[in-house]
């Protein structure tokens, strides 16, 4: 949906307020005082530091909006962010332009005569690394904070995530996961899924691309999607193979997720997130990472 406009709005109120502390600009206390959830990385809050190779690669802040009854008054979630001994609230303008982009985007995607019960907006800005060598070490800063057995699960889903073909069924790829492994055997197995990976379009990475967050549906209504992007792709699925899709400060790039194919009937969107490489270059002589650089902004209902 080609709206310049109300994206400039948008990205005016939720990237350049000097005002607002971004969590990739934040010290680490920071983060966790405003993290606000659990294990579940789709229903959690706050700012949020999600790291695992093939899977997720990303530090982001999420709030929530809600209009409970007909006529309620607009409830964020968190509330506020922590900066240091200060606090920061989003402005309520901005608030509103969100939950209007949101209730806009559940009119014009949901079906004729589709009930539309109660839902959420979820404004997300997610902000991606420039460099692949940053992914590798926010990566491992992430499973070496976790316990032994926490660093073997991490290795396991690791392996899990890279099954290809058959090997992705359920309970096949835990197994695979654990054979990956095994001395003996890892090599035959990781073997046998590299020929499972030329069959499967799936999988399939063209050469210098690096997965960042593995093909998935998104557990909503629909995901919008806008945003400045260096060497950062999302892809999409269709007609079995994966085709860019343009995320541009120009348009909304709507995703349909699942629970609009379960209430809707919509068909839902895969799709991934890929770096794109390209030769590094000495740390010295990269340039300073601008605070919008490869971020997306999401504005999800749900």
């Amino acid at each position: 949906m080609r709206c310049p406009e109300m994206i400039s709005e948008l990205w005016q109120g939720l990237m350049e307020d000097d005002d607002e502390q971004l969590p990739w600009q934040a010290p680490l206390i920071d983060i966790a005082r405003n993290y606000h959830g659990c294990s579940d990385i789709t229903v959690s809050l706050g700012d949020l530091f999600y790291f695992q190779p093939g899977q997720h690669g990303y530090i982001a802040r999420k709030i929530a909006l809600s209009r409970p009854g007909v006529d309620g008054a607009l409830v964020v979630r968190p509330s506020f962010f922590v900066q240091g001994e200060e606090k920061f609230s989003t402005r309520e303008q901005v608030l509103n332009l969100c939950w209007s982009v949101g209730d806009r985007l559940m009119t014009a995607m949901a079906p004729p005569g589709a009930p539309l019960n109660e839902y959420c907006v979820a404004v997300q800005r997610l902000k991606y690394q420039q460099s692949a060598n940053d992914f590798d070490k926010l990566d491992a800063l992430a499973c070496n904070s976790l316990g032994r057995w926490g660093r073997v699960g991490f290795a396991l889903d690791q392996r899990r995530l890279e099954a290809a073909g058959p090997l992705q069924r359920k309970g096949v790829s835990d197994f695979y996961g654990m054979v990956a492994h095994i001395p003996g055997v890892r090599s035959l197995a990781r073997g046998v899924n590299r020929l499972f990976s030329r069959r499967d379009q799936r999988s399939r990475m063209l050469p210098g691309h690096r997965l960042i967050e593995a093909a998935h549906y998104d557990h909503r209504y629909f995901s919008a999607l806008c945003g400045q992007r260096k060497n950062i792709e999302t892809h999409i699925f269709v007609d079995g193979a994966w085709y860019n899709l343009p995320i541009t400060m120009d348009t909304l790039a709507i995703l349909p997720g699942s629970i609009a194919a379960a209430r809707f009937g919509v068909p839902h969107t895969l799709h991934r997130v890929v770096h794109v490489g390209r030769e590094e270059e000495p740390a010295e002589h990269l340039p300073a990472e601008r605070r919008a650089q490869n971020v997306t902004l999401l504005i999800g209902t749900a």
